[in-house]
């Protein structure tokens, strides 16, 4: 593989082009001033923008939005770089391995497989969603989600899919709209978007045919129909997550991993599978692992800072608890002293309780992040 392109920014030498992004083409590059231990080979997007500045804006967002995140699932920031005068390059670490798109034309991957990218990619978007503010992706797909040898996988193309939405022509992009989520169509993007496209990917490596292609009943995919060979509880996940309306799918990856805990895999699968995916196992036991909340400060401040946390979590908690209680008591005399409007009284309460549960869920959140282990 030659890399005989021009030299950007004094160390990146161009090579073969891989391909084109949301924004930009993708070239392979060398880091010619990488150290022996480091990865040579680089990710290069470039991007000339003709027309509209709109392309240039989401590429800006792409390269923002990659500085400030470190997780392994997501490709390193290396550099942004104009040159020549009105080209600009985004340098990013490479990910390991072929695209899922590239390993589906090869060959089927196994319900093994599958549960094993979905469960990995789940706990990329846990990391992503949780930020403040939330990130996004927008466009997950098979081509965008990159699998190593080792089953690692990670999640490329940050630059966004609204700008890719239609060609020069008006005309659709041919694959794209069968991972977006109906809303995105509308141009409301939620977390929920990304467990939607995350769905649809895995539903399409499972049948073999895009999403759209899916058979389906009314707006909802008939995966009964087209996935009888997957495991119920399996199916049952991913029937929830590509639920055509965003309040009816799981909201978080967390809630995703909950619905697959229910999975009741044969011993034997579980003995073939444990070598190589005990990361998997261990993630379907219950939930996505809390990161270890201050593991970068030093102890004993680190402890002493977690100490104070599971203290007010456990404030927060109990106060949601007693709220809660003292809201149920004054719903049911209020309901009972307004007789013909008891319905409108119990649901508002309802509604007051869900948003109060939510909250509660968050300060038991914050509790576990306080003791984990890890």
């Amino acid at each position: 593989m030659g890399f005989d392109g021009p030299l950007i920014g004094g160390r990146y030498r161009l090579g073969p082009k891989l391909g084109k992004g949301s924004q930009g083409e993708i070239f392979l590059a060398s880091d010619e001033k990488a150290k022996p231990v480091e990865d040579k080979e680089v990710i290069v997007k470039r991007l000339v923008p003709r027309g509209t500045w709109k392309s240039f804006e989401l590429f800006e967002r792409e390269a923002k939005v990659l500085s400030q995140l470190r997780h392994a699932g997501v490709p390193r920031y290396l550099a942004t770089i104009e040159e020549p005068s009105g080209t600009f390059n985004l340098v990013m670490q490479r990910a390991p391995g072929d695209n899922l798109r590239e390993l589906a034309k090869r060959r089927r991957m196994s319900e093994t497989e599958l549960r094993d990218v979905l469960i990995r990619c789940l706990e990329i978007l846990d990391y992503l969603h949780t930020r403040s503010p939330s990130v996004i992706h927008r466009d997950i797909k098979p081509s965008n989600i990159v699998r190593a040898p080792d089953g690692k996988c990670a999640l490329v193309d940050f630059g966004g899919v609204l700008d890719a939405a239609r060609d020069k022509g008006g005309s659709t992009i041919v694959g794209t709209f069968g991972y977006m989520a109906p809303e995105q169509l509308h141009g409301q993007v939620l977390p929920a978007t990304d467990i939607y496209a995350l769905g649809a990917t895995i539903v399409s490596l499972a049948g073999g045919i895009e999403p759209e292609d899916v058979p389906r009943k009314g707006l909802q995919m008939d995966l009964e129909r087209h996935l009888p060979q997957l495991e119920p509880a399996f199916r049952a996940a991913l029937s929830a997550m590509t639920d055509p309306d965003p309040d009816k799918r799981p909201q978080r990856a967390r809630d995703v991993v909950a619905l697959l805990s229910r999975s009741t895999v044969s011993r034997s699968t579980v003995a073939k599978s444990r070598p190589r995916n005990t990361e998997l196992a261990r993630s379907q036991a219950g939930s996505l692992a809390p990161r270890r909340l201050f593991s970068d400060v030093q102890e004993p401040v680190g402890t002493l800072l977690r100490i104070g946390v599971l203290g007010f979590g456990a404030g927060g908690w109990i106060g949601m608890a007693a709220i809660r209680i003292s809201l149920m008591v004054t719903i049911g005399i209020i309901a009972m002293l307004s007789f013909p409007a008891r319905r409108r009284v119990v649901g508002v309460g309802r509604e007051i309780d869900s948003m109060l549960s939510e909250g509660q869920g968050g300060f038991t959140d914050m509790m576990k992040s306080a003791m984990a282990r890890r």
